[in-house]
């Protein structure tokens, strides 16, 4: 077979059978982030790949059965991340906040923070908004003065991790913007 040869390769999905393997994949899951990475994948996959103008209706009812698990697989994880946010936040533990705010858009970060901030009593948000804005002002100093120049950050001079200070700003003008 030489490069300039065109293969193809004919695909039949059957909506019962993909239907089945979304819910054992489902139930085999271990990790319900790679599960809906997976799921992702598979819809992308079949919609860049299939022909949707011979086949409008399988087309459809295939993308709906691939969309109902994705959003099962969408609820999940921001269930999953929510309870590590709320876990994160009440032990005050930066480091725990930032790995959970960098697999997230903004976005979904927002979204499940306005989850775990409703399950959050209010003395102890009250505290949280407190040391987040005092941990933001006291970073902000310390990044200013190892720059060596006014309004200018060296958070890496500063020893200061910038996932943790991005994750702290977006915790602190969230909850500090929400008054």
């Amino acid at each position: 077979m030489t490069m300039t040869q065109h293969t193809s390769l004919s695909l039949s999905i059957h909506a019962d059978e993909l239907n089945k393997f979304c819910e054992k994949l489902l139930k085999r899951s271990r990790d319900i982030s790679k599960t809906h990475d997976a799921l992702s994948t598979l819809e992308a996959f079949i919609t860049v790949f299939s022909n949707t103008s011979n086949h409008p209706e399988a087309c459809k009812t295939i993308e709906n059965i691939l969309h109902t698990f994705s959003e099962k697989t969408r609820q999940a994880l921001l269930t999953e991340k929510t309870a590590a946010l709320i876990d994160a936040l009440e032990q005050l533990d930066i480091a725990k906040l930032a790995a959970i705010h960098c697999h997230l858009s903004r976005n979904g970060f927002y979204q499940i923070l306005t989850m775990a901030t409703q399950q959050i009593e209010q003395k102890q948000l009250s505290n949280l908004k407190h040391w987040c804005h005092h941990w933001i002002n006291k970073a902000k100093q310390a990044a200013e003065q190892a720059s060596g120049y006014p309004e200018a950050y060296d958070f890496h001079q500063a020893g200061i991790d910038i996932k943790q200070f991005q994750a702290m700003k977006d915790v602190d003008h969230f909850i500090n913007s929400a008054d």
